[in-house]
């Protein structure tokens, strides 16, 4: 007797239990078998905030019923929760094929772009050479000397363009990088030479000391270009093509 009074309470307690979980399944039936004015959806979730749906579902319908009337136009004025439980399912897939889709074509435009701006200017390094501080020439640091050419490899007049130039030396490592910016015109298929850019000389600073020490036949220059503005006033450039 003993045994079977302590086993009768705990059965109660499954019986209660198996009712209680009855009730919510029949509650969320209910609910999803509730026509209502989709343009109300909002309001009518905020109504039934007690049901228990699964997560998946209840943020379905929390991510559908603010785009209703605005980004997404449902096929019926009233539908029920699992219409439109269904409806925002494949309106979610829509909205995912359609972003994936954006992303490639964005991605195939940056790529574009970036051919055309590799093929368009050719840079190298004519001349590399050390300057020493000389406070007679007003000089009062050591200063690295670079001279580049720039060869116009398109059709049309360039009046500026930038990008980022690296120094890698025979292994392939880069010594040195920093950003290119040039302002001035180049005809379709002439070459042009500017005066020495200087960096200042850091000794304390590892690609410093490569770049100065490196002869300019053992680098390889390295151009990577970001944006071009023609002479005509039309542009290339990668600014806001990312995907």
């Amino acid at each position: 007797m003993a045994t079977l009074n302590a086993r009768h309470p705990f059965g109660a307690c499954l019986l209660g239990a198996t009712l209680v979980a009855c009730h919510a399944r029949v509650s969320e039936d209910e609910f999803r078998a509730t026509r209502v004015p989709v343009a109300r959806l909002d309001s009518v979730l905020r109504a039934a905030d007690s049901v228990r749906l699964p997560l998946a579902d209840a943020r379905l319908l929390l991510e559908v019923a603010p785009d209703i009337g605005l980004a997404s136009m449902p096929p019926h004025d009233t539908m029920t929760i699992a219409e439109i439980l269904s409806w925002a399912r494949a309106e979610h897939a829509r909205k995912q094929r359609a972003a994936a889709e954006t992303t490639a074509a964005a991605a195939a435009r940056r790529r574009e772009i970036q051919q055309q701006l590799d093929s368009l200017v050719a840079v190298m390094v004519v001349d590399k050479s050390f300057l020493p501080k000389n406070p007679d020439l007003e000089r009062y640091q050591d200063f690295i000397s670079l001279t580049f050419a720039y060869k116009n490899q398109g059709t049309k007049s360039i009046q500026a363009f930038q990008g980022d130039v690296s120094f890698l030396d025979a292994t392939g490592d880069t010594i040195y990088s920093a950003h290119l910016k040039v302002d001035g015109p180049i005809a379709p298929g002439k070459t042009r030479r500017e005066p020495g850019r200087i960096i200042r000389y850091d000794p304390f600073r590892p690609g410093h000391q490569r770049l100065r020490s490196t002869p300019l036949d053992k680098l390889k220059v390295v151009w990577q270009p970001s944006d071009a503005v023609f002479a005509d006033g039309s542009r290339l450039t990668l600014a806001g093509s990312e995907p």
